[in-house]
């Protein structure tokens, strides 16, 4: 049985279906977030459907984790652009 790995040396050490690059958050980007058939999703990983029903299980199990990364990871890009914007002289814009 496929289990959900994390090596720091393999996407960043993101969750990813073993011996694969495809991490719980690429298969809950596109079935959960993008809409996208599941059946589709798995074909064009090719990978079988319980290894990406595994990735959407993990992802439910750990959901508040993502979440909260999700939120940091968007809260740095956007300090980052506004970095970006006073480097290069423009104006900065409040959300």
């Amino acid at each position: 049985m496929t289990v959900i790995v994390s090596d720091d040396a393999v996407r960043s050490g993101d969750p990813r279906i073993e011996d694969t690059r495809i991490t719980v958050l690429d298969v809950k980007r596109r079935v959960i977030d993008a809409g996208e058939n599941a059946h589709v999703v798995a074909g064009e990983y090719d990978i079988p459907m319980a290894d990406l029903f595994r990735a959407l299980a993990y992802y439910d199990d750990h959901r508040d984790e993502f979440v909260k990364r999700e939120r940091e990871a968007a809260a740095a890009r956007r300090d980052g652009e506004r970095r970006t914007r006073e480097f290069v002289g423009e104006p900065v814009r409040n959300h």
